[in-house]
């Protein structure tokens, strides 16, 4: 029978040695899996609809989000850093303009969607008697939250009876969704210290919401 081979103390410490460096290759540690798998996505290769005729899709990124959006000679969407976010600009004599909002970043200190409240309470057409409150709805996005935002209690009573015999284009200043165009808060998992504020409209909008990256900052 053959006799077990015998190590000694600086062999063992070699051996060791080698086992721990070759398994922290084999087998990352807690820290790497997690970015791993919370990772920051990117641009889809192209939207997900067909432009508006008379359009083209461009790539617009900055403030922190990338997206795709669309443009024809007249209009376009663009980004504001001081915003920050991106806004509708009409181009008149080959200068842009703004004319609308498309998408406004917010910066949540506590990542919950109520911090925005502190920023949407500085408007100075807000109404605190509407009391308005954020309501999760369906996402169609992976690791997208959507919110909306309306009234509640007695100021939700009063905007559904006003809903039911004419058309509501805002609630909450210019902020909730009513019965009349869509507009929604977004709450991206790959940086969720950042909510986002999307006017969809009544008609699909020049931007497409269903490409939006929102990268570390």
């Amino acid at each position: 029978m053959a006799k077990p081979i015998k190590y000694g103390f600086l062999s063992q410490f070699i051996l060791a040695l080698y086992f721990i460096v070759f398994t922290s290759h084999c087998y990352p540690s807690k820290k790497e899996s997690h970015v791993d798998l919370i990772h920051t996505p990117t641009l889809a290769a192209s939207p997900s609809r067909n432009p508006h005729h008379g359009f083209e899709w461009e790539k617009v990124s900055g403030a922190g989000i990338e997206f795709w959006a669309q443009k024809n000679e007249t209009y376009q969407v663009a980004i504001s850093e001081t915003l920050p976010g991106a806004m509708v600009e009409m181009l008149v004599d080959g200068e842009p303009v703004a004319i609308g909002l498309a998408i406004q970043v917010f910066h949540l200190k506590n990542q919950k969607i109520e911090d925005v409240l502190e920023f949407l309470q500085e408007d100075e057409n807000w109404d605190e008697a509407e009391q308005c409150e954020f309501r999760l709805i369906e996402s169609n996005r992976d690791g997208v939250e959507r919110y909306v935002l309306q009234p509640s209690g007695t100021a939700l009573e009063t905007y559904q009876l006003r809903a039911s015999q004419e058309p509501i284009n805002f609630v909450c200043s210019i902020w909730g969704m009513a019965n009349s165009g869509i507009r929604y808060f977004e709450i991206h998992k790959s940086n969720p210290s950042i909510a986002l504020f999307l006017e969809i409209g009544q008609e699909a909008p020049l931007f497409d919401e269903q490409t939006i990256v929102v990268n570390k900052m």
